[in-house]
């Protein structure tokens, strides 16, 4: 029988059908990776497990090997004293016993026993490269590339710029790390950069640019030249991060990506901004740096401050698991200010977490699971596709990372069939989505012009390389914008007025249009549609185009009734049919689900305001629901204070900051704060079911009306077995208007959306399970009509396509998330009324009152990591305001006639390390004096026929992309001309491509000469060298020096950070 959300949701504590060893059994990462699959599951038996505990046994047993070890000073000598760091070094703060049980819980070190000296030795089993691995898919080989096109800084800033500066005689700080000690030296630099490059990129940040809060803060501080140092510093931090996000990024970790003292500072500084920004140490991570409580005489007098987040969905518990993590690695800090560290309760209303991802599950159990153990048989109620992990995606991290949670990797493959139950013809399909998405390219030039952030790039190519720029220029790059004399260097854009990033494809799994860079709509109407393989009507040239302008100016203008009109006057040009205008009209409704709302309703400025901030990669479901995301972020690391059915009706803040606020629940229960965070769903807000007191100000109220919150529902279908084609995930059927053969555009408006689009969930499930899209109009139809009148018509759309003989389902849910009184909806959307910075005016505080949401977040709204994301911020935002600013020491960077000085910041180098450094320089100037320079490997230029094709191509493909233009457009930008290569080199015959093939065959020959020479005479230079060597070290020997005393000497300085062994270059 047929159940509805609404009625039994609320039955279940669903939270205690998962407990921690059901948790655990997903918390294994895993050395090597399986790339080309198209799911990922661990091994039920562990095997594939990063460090097993049969492992740690038989590295203890090894505690003779040196190899790459870590030496840290034993716990009684604390060595943070020189430098007090919130983030130290959290072997140093643990006894043997506690670091021992730490590191076996986690699996992250081999523990070495201590030696005669009482050191601690611990070996890091390239853990970091081992997390890279996991983490990496199909096509990270291409996405860990240096990108040709810079990405954009997808985060959004927080509110406001908090940095201060320090006084210029404030005495610097001591750091106790060498300089690029978190450099590896066992891989060549141009790896390591890009490993560097690669996990900028993967961390929301555009590795060749700052981010504008970056920009902000830094202007003042160094120059335009220095910028390539500090991007150079900054994505060698992240590097350590990406490498194993089971481990933060410790302090000194970070100073040691310094190549020189002078920049520890500005290393310091760096690292601050990333940690307190959410760019690393974030998610299911353990904290073992909790600074240690005061001691019991002094408990009475600290205070301990509270802070309450409101709502543990997504957002709600990741800002409440990142405020409990920065609270320990600040710690420090407020004990300073005689603070205990501050407590954090999260208030739901509901009895279970996660919002509006929910994994409800069935009452239907298979006959033998498909599934990993533990994991349980769910329906995905709200949020349930992962769109991409590369590039940027923090769930890739704790999904990936942190927690290990099997998934299922989709693929975009779809059949759509007709209403008749036909399957479309391919060819058809895609003239329909290129005419629509050419409808959108034209409507992209009406939406908001937004302005670019300020920022500043650095030298692109020896970021690619890893060096810094030898000149670092004597003005700042506010004396430089200042002046009258503009820079000479940074990012150089073709046409930057014009390049728009426009649509030019469907993704069909989540609705969005794929964006590239180039001109919008270049070219006129009825070339573009002859172009994609329309027959133009008899009469009409390739001059006529599309006149939308009294469309646009109406006063009530939508992406709609835009998109509408665009339709109307394309058929003046094209003889279309019926099955066309169904087939654009599915192409509507799949965008329809993507904003949850009727395109009628939509800004025609604002629809794609996210567009540009896609993560890359397949889309992705959680096997075993996505409800274990947040239930990971509620247990992991420790169990969060989450009070359920706590439903707030009332909360009183402080404009001000000047006094404690209270919220005050529906049960009677009142919980006071010193800061409060709200993730309160938008649709909640719209019906004003929580009392703000005092209310809240114009500029938000103004925003919650115009931001939208719509509805999307599901109709999810059990069957005891399958009767459709498992090897697809997808299928979308085509709907009738009530006359079937109209050419009337307006009468696809209501059917459109009904059943449009069908997921196969079996995999994931691990039951036979078809999924039905219920958008637009037909979303909000659904929260209305009875289960049994959507069974029934979706059981006719299904014996359509399947034939009258398949079965019932056995078991089926119906989503209705307009009725949820937690939620009113699915999720927010741009209305017709938008403005620009409407997202921004969500995301902004009030005096203690902070918020979050998919509703707060412009660059990813509507999503879940968009949500978590949010989250973020707000914790970043509260810790600002109970700790302050960012400090910024004056002057950031020391100049170099200061170097001796600035050396003296640096702990003495040990002489025995200095004098075999020195000998090992002066053998190797020996031996080329001797021997000659050792002969370089040639470049290979990696020749291929579609690369030589293109450069004798590229003046035809211009003038190709000249055809048809309209006016005002400008001439074709390399993208448009790319594009047009790409498609002549697709329709040329063998013959043409031929001697392409010829050219590239000869130029992989020389290569392949080259490269056979080289090896036969660096070969024969490595022998000789060798030999000279050992001549030159028993002619010239090195001696110790008289201030040698290594036998019971301390280390002068220690190592803290990961020594990279053999397995670093593995791929990122």
């Amino acid at each position: 029988m047929a159940t509805t959300m609404d009625t039994q949701m609320h039955e279940l504590n669903h939270d205690t059908l998962m407990g921690l060893q059901e948790l655990d059994s997903h918390l294994s990462i895993y050395e090597n990776s399986s790339l080309g699959r198209d799911s990922y599951t661990p091994d039920a038996n562990g095997s594939g497990s990063a460090i097993s505990m049969s492992t740690v046994t038989d590295s203890v047993n090894a505690a003779e090997q040196p190899l790459h070890s870590i030496v840290v000073d034993s716990p009684e000598i604390n060595f943070t004293q020189k430098y007090p760091s919130d983030v130290g070094s959290r072997a140093s703060r643990l006894d043997k016993k506690s670091l021992f049980n730490t590191f076996t819980q986690t699996e992250l070190y081999h523990i070495h026993k201590p030696n005669v000296n009482g050191n601690v030795h611990l070996r890091p089993d390239s853990t970091r490269a081992s997390m890279a691995s996991s983490m990496t898919t199909e096509n990270d080989e291409v996405a860990s590339g240096p990108s040709s096109i810079s990405s954009k800084a997808v985060s959004p800033a927080v509110s406001g710029v908090y940095i201060t500066e320090q006084s210029k005689f404030t005495k610097r700080q001591i750091y106790d790390v060498r300089p690029k000690v978190s450099i590896p030296t066992d891989i060549p630099p141009s790896e390591y950069a890009r490993q560097c490059i690669s996990a900028g990129e993967s961390s929301r940040l555009n590795p060749y640019g700052l981010h504008p809060e970056e920009y902000s803060m830094l202007r003042d501080h160094i120059s335009h030249q220095q910028v390539t140092t500090y991007l150079n510093i900054r994505n060698g931090i992240l590097r350590l991060w990406v490498r194993n996000p089971l481990i933060g990024v410790m302090r000194e970790e970070a100073i040691g990506c310094a190549k020189d003292v002078r920049w520890f500072d500005t290393a310091n500084l760096c690292y601050e901004w990333l940690v307190r920004r959410g760019y690393i140490n974030y998610g299911c991570l353990e904290n073992l740096n909790v600074p240690k409580g005061p001691k019991k005489g002094k408990l009475a007098r600290r205070i301990r401050k509270t802070v309450v987040v409101i709502g543990a969905g997504m957002s709600g518990l990741g800002c409440a698991r990142q405020l409990e993590g920065l609270f320990a690695q600040f710690g420090n800090r407020f004990m300073e200010m005689g603070q205990e560290i501050p407590r954090v309760v999260v208030l739901e209303g509901r009895d279970r977490i996660g919002g509006r991802v929910y994994s409800r599950p069935f009452n239907s159990k298979p006959g033998h699971s498909t599934l990993s153990k533990g994991s349980r048989h769910t329906a995905e109620m709200g949020g349930m596709i992962i769109t991409g992990f590369d590039r940027g995606n923090p769930l890739n991290i704790i999904v990936r990372g942190q927690l290990a949670l099997p998934y299922h990797a989709l693929k975009p493959d779809t059949t759509i069939y007709d209403a008749t139950g036909h399957p479309v013809e391919e060819d058809r399909d895609q003239h329909a989505e290129q005419l629509f998405n050419y409808i959108l390219d034209r409507v992209s030039e009406y939406k908001f012009k937004v302005p670019t952030p300020e920022t500043v790039e650095g030298d692109k190519d020896l970021l690619d390389a890893g060096r810094d720029l030898s000149g670092e220029g004597f003005k700042t790059i506010r004396e430089v914008e200042e002046s009258s004399s503009r820079p000479q260097w940074g990012p150089k854009t073709e046409n930057s007025t014009k390049v728009q990033m426009v649509p030019v494809s469907s993704d069909r799994l989540t609705g969005r249009a794929h964006l590239e860079p180039g001109v919008p709509a270049a070219h006129t109407a009825a070339f573009r549609a002859k172009e994609i393989g329309w027959e133009l009507r008899p009469g009409v040239g390739i001059e006529q185009d599309l006149d939308l302008e009294r469309a646009v100016n109406s006063p009530y203008a939508t992406l709609g009734s835009v998109v509408d009109e665009a339709i109307r006057q394309f058929s003046r040009f094209i003889d279309f049919a019926p099955l066309d205008l169904r087939l654009l009209n599915w192409h509507i409704a799949n965008l329809e689900y993507s904003n949850a709302i009727t395109c009628n309703k939509l800004s025609l400025g604002g629809w794609d305001l996210d567009a540009g901030n896609e993560w890359e990669g397949k889309h992705t479901m959680v096997t075993g629901g996505y409800q274990q995301v947040p239930r990971g972020l509620l247990k992991c690391p420790q169990l969060l204070d989450v009070r359920r059915k706590n439903n707030v009706k009332r909360i009183i803040y402080s404009p001000d900051k000047a006094a404690t606020s209270r919220i005050e629940c529906g049960n009677g229960k009142v919980v006071e704060a010193d800061y409060i965070v709200s993730t309160v769903p938008l649709g909640v807000l719209k019906q004003r079911d929580i009392e703000f007191q005092p209310p809240l100000p114009d500029f938000k109220l103004g925003a919650i009306q115009r931001i939208g919150f719509g509805i999307l529902n599901k109709v999810i279908l059990v069957y005891k077995e399958a009767f459709w084609n498992l090897k697809r995930d997808i299928f979308g059927t085509l709907r009738d208007p009530a006359n079937r053969f109209t050419l009337n555009q307006g009468e696809y408006f209501s059917q459109r959306g009904r059943f449009f689009q069908w997921f196969n969930c079996t995999e994931t499930s691990g039951l036979p399970i078809l999924l039905a899209l219920m958008a637009g109009d037909a979303a909000f139809h659904t929260e209305k009509a009875s289960d049994e009148d959507l069974i029934e018509e979706a059981t006719t759309v299904l014996k359509s396509v399947y034939g009258q003989n398949i079965p019932g389902p056995v078991e089926s849910i119906v989503t209705r998330w307009g009725n949820d009184k937690f939620a009113y909806g699915s999720y927010s959307y741009t209305g017709a009324n938008f403005r620009p910075d409407d997202y921004e005016e969500m995301a902004k505080p009030v005096g203690n009152l902070f918020f979050a949401g998919e509703h707060t977040c412009a660059t990813h709204p509507a999503t879940v990591h968009g949500a978590y994301i949010s989250g973020l911020r707000a914790a970043s935002e509260v810790l600002d305001a109970m700790i302050g600013a960012i400090e910024i020491p004056t002057p950031l960077v020391l100049p170099k006639e200061s170097k001796r000085k600035s050396e003296a910041l640096e702990v003495q180098k040990d002489p025995k390390q200095a004098r075999l450094d020195a000998y090992e320089a002066e053998i190797w100037e020996a031996a080329c004096k001797k021997l000659g320079e050792r002969p370089y490997k040639p470049l290979n230029n990696y020749a291929n026929p579609y690369r030589i094709y293109s450069k004798d191509k590229w003046e035809e493909a211009k003038k190709k992309c000249d055809q048809g233009r309209r006016p005002g457009k400008g001439k074709p930008i390399s993208n448009e001309v790319k594009k047009m290569v790409t498609k002549m080199w697709a329709e040329a015959s063998e013959a043409e491509k031929q001697p392409y093939v010829n050219a590239a065959n000869l130029q992989k020959q020389a290569y392949a000469s080259a490269l056979a020479d080289y090896t036969e005479k660096s070969t024969k230079w490595d022998k000789e060298a060798q030999e000279f060597r050992l001549e030159y070290e028993k002619a010239y020997p090195s001696l110790p020096g008289p201030n040698e005393d290594s036998s019971n000497r301390r280390r002068a300085a220690t190592r803290v950070g990961y020594a990279e062994d053999s397995g670093s270059d593995m791929e990122i």
